[in-house]
């Protein structure tokens, strides 16, 4: 596949690299001089009725609830990126259903975090219910965390607050998941076959250390939204080419010519691998409590 032509945005301690059109697309995501964080898959792709679609690795902006084709629409032509103050805004055509898809990415000018900001927009006929999808790659072999609450004591200790959702497939037992009573951790540097886990969670983060370097993305939680996938909000997909840390906004009925928003906001830190996991929940929460 002949190399796209990109976009690199940079802060103190943040590069980004982005498609100069089309998508949108993060293709990579640098901390200092450090690695990509981002996962790059060149050989995933797929064929559909409208041409190959290219996976690409990186950060993606779909919209759920998935389903084939529709949403493996090629996107790598479209118009081009707009510079503006401390970032680019990228943007799609309109998909054959009438979707368009923008992705406004801010850099925090002294700070190692990106304000991102999803929106779809329906250009179509009639109205649809979608959830915007915010789906992140990220390089394979290190650790996902998924919190199970938001830290939190129960409103009510005699019902449930933790919900886990499983993919078909997704082997059980798998020894890449642990379980602790606050979250999930997934270590992908073990071999296995490809998995899927969602849960509804108020927390709204997500993280995942990847050599000494943890990167966290948070979302808004909307307490009576009523969310895609037996209602999950964060779901981690992981196998041997990457691990996808998603977020989804609540399932919306958009009308023609109306557009639905999803924030994210990510910070990148570097992090020590020797901290102790029973502390490594609150670590992270007093981290995402800071980006909200």
């Amino acid at each position: 596949m002949t190399p796209l032509p990109t976009v690199t945005i940079t802060s103190r301690r943040l590069h980004l690299r982005v498609l100069a059109s089309g998508g949108p697309r993060i293709l990579a995501l640098h901390l200092d001089e450090g690695p990509n964080l981002l996962a790059e898959t060149p050989n995933a792709r797929w064929e559909t009725p409208w041409g190959e679609f290219a996976l690409l690795g990186g950060h993606r902006l779909w919209h759920a609830p998935e389903a084939f084709p529709r949403s493996y629409w090629p996107d790598l032509i479209g118009p081009d990126a707009e510079q503006i103050d401390h970032g680019v805004i990228l943007r799609s055509a309109i998909d054959p259903g009438g979707i368009a898809k923008s992705i406004t990415i801010t850099l925090d000018p002294t700070h190692p975090r990106v304000h991102l900001r999803h929106t779809l927009t329906n250009n179509g006929l009639w109205p649809v219910e979608l959830a915007p999808w915010a789906i992140t790659q990220l390089a394979p072999g290190g650790l996902a965390i998924v919190p199970l609450h938001n830290g939190q004591p129960p409103t009510n200790p005699l019902l449930p607050n933790r919900q886990i959702a499983f993919w078909p497939y997704t082997p059980l037992p798998d020894p890449r998941l642990s379980f602790g009573d606050d979250y999930i951790l997934i270590d992908t540097s073990q071999a296995g076959p490809p998995a899927k886990i969602g849960t509804h969670s108020a927390a709204g983060w997500l993280a995942y250390l990847y050599q000494e370097t943890m990167f966290v993305k948070l979302a808004v939680y909307h307490p009576h939204g009523r969310y895609p996938d037996r209602n999950c909000n964060l779901e981690v997909y992981y196998d041997h080419s990457c691990t996808e840390l998603e977020t989804l906004a609540p399932l919306h009925h958009l009308e023609p010519g109306a557009t639905v928003i999803h924030d994210e906001i990510w910070q990148v830190l570097p992090w020590s691998t020797t901290i102790d996991q029973h502390d490594l929940f609150k670590a992270l929460a007093k981290v995402a409590e800071e980006l909200v």
